[in-house]
């Protein structure tokens, strides 16, 4: 994913939970790291990445939502 592409959580983990994210929060993708990390700025304020393999976590949705 590349940096501004829109996203929403599929499902959360026990860690996202905690964090204070639920299935169906959206962000905006700010940039992958080196290991393949999303980090996420999601509409809630809050900043997490979430881990490569764990990709289907999130899926991509349209800029327009």
């Amino acid at each position: 994913m590349n940096r501004g592409d829109r996203v929403e959580l599929t499902a959360a983990s026990n860690d996202d939970v905690t964090f204070g994210l639920t299935a169906g929060d959206r962000g905006t993708v700010d940039f992958t790291d080196s290991l393949g990390t999303i980090h996420v700025r999601w509409d809630s304020g809050k900043r997490l990445g979430i881990i490569a393999a764990e990709r289907d976590l999130i899926r991509a949705v349209p800029t327009d939502c």
